[in-house]
């Protein structure tokens, strides 16, 4: 094995990337009328976590000047390129209030709306999918994508809903469904970064590189040649040849790993060449 070769993979290792078939979606969180600045931090912080940067505050209950503060800032942590970045909107005709909200989502070409009620389907408005059942689109051209949720104390209204082309829920306990803004939003945002992201074994400094094919092929080549030597019967040895395969290929075995493994089974095969081995 190329120890080099190794060091560059380990310097070079992402454990996340998006994945080619998804670098077109463009997602952007839109808080609609949030109530608590101490959320709109909390929610920054968890879009950095996975890597999502566009946030747009709607007609914030919360007062304007609170949003960005050193407070919310603290909420933040190092989210807060993302919380300075977003865009708040404000509506001062309360009349205006719809029109203005289905202006916006007309910039999308996807709006994914969210709700903590459904459970019982008695609205079929809010008759909803779970995130990790949520397909998302592949696209050739750039695909902006709306993640929609509502205020704090009641959510998104029917109204609201009616302009979405899906409907999230998060299920949850009968004895407390309704989730915490922040949460909401990190559990969704999880569940759709797994689904357009590369995920890789590993973390942080310490990556974990999975052996490749190549370097697997030259361990069983190696216990095939044990196999070989220990005389084992014909109908015996493919079979013992693929435990081995199987057990390895269960355990998505590292390079590391790999290393050391290859190093007792060629200890092994140099005893075995210095003893006569009979057939059993």
């Amino acid at each position: 094995m190329n120890k080099k070769l190794l060091k560059k993979d380990i310097y070079t290792f992402q454990e996340t990337q998006v994945a080619e078939e998804y670098r077109n979606l463009n997602f952007s969180i839109v808080l609609i009328q949030p109530e608590h600045a101490a959320n709109i931090g909390s929610i920054a912080r968890v879009m950095k976590n996975f890597n999502f940067k566009s946030l747009v505050i709607f007609d914030p209950i919360e007062k304007v000047e609170n949003i960005k503060s050193y407070r919310t800032q603290g909420y933040a942590m190092h989210g807060k390129d993302v919380l300075f970045n977003s865009d708040i909107l404000t509506i001062i005709e309360k009349k205006d209030y719809l029109s203005k909200y289905k202006e916006l989502m007309e910039r999308f070409d996807l709006v994914i709306a969210t709700t903590a009620k459904g459970k019982h389907f008695r609205n079929i408005r809010r008759l909803a999918t779970f995130p990790d059942d949520l397909t998302l689109p592949i696209s050739e051209n750039p695909l902006q994508i709306a993640l929609v949720f509502g205020k704090e104390s009641h959510g998104l209204t029917n109204e609201e809903i009616e302009v979405a082309d899906i409907l999230l829920r998060v299920p949850t306990s009968n004895s407390y469904p309704t989730l915490n803004l922040s949460h909401a939003c990190g559990i969704i945002l999880y569940e759709i970064f797994k689904k357009i992201n590369i995920i890789n074994i590993g973390r942080g400094g310490k990556p974990v590189l999975l052996a490749n094919t190549n370097e697997k092929q030259v361990l069983y080549d190696i216990i095939n040649n044990l196999i070989t030597k220990l005389k084992i019967r014909t109908h015996k040895k493919e079979n013992v040849l693929f435990a081995f395969k199987n057990m390895f290929e269960r355990a998505f075995v590292s390079r590391k790993e790999i290393s050391l493994i290859l190093s007792v089974f060629s200890k092994l095969d140099s005893l075995i060449k210095k003893r006569k081995i009979y057939k059993n």
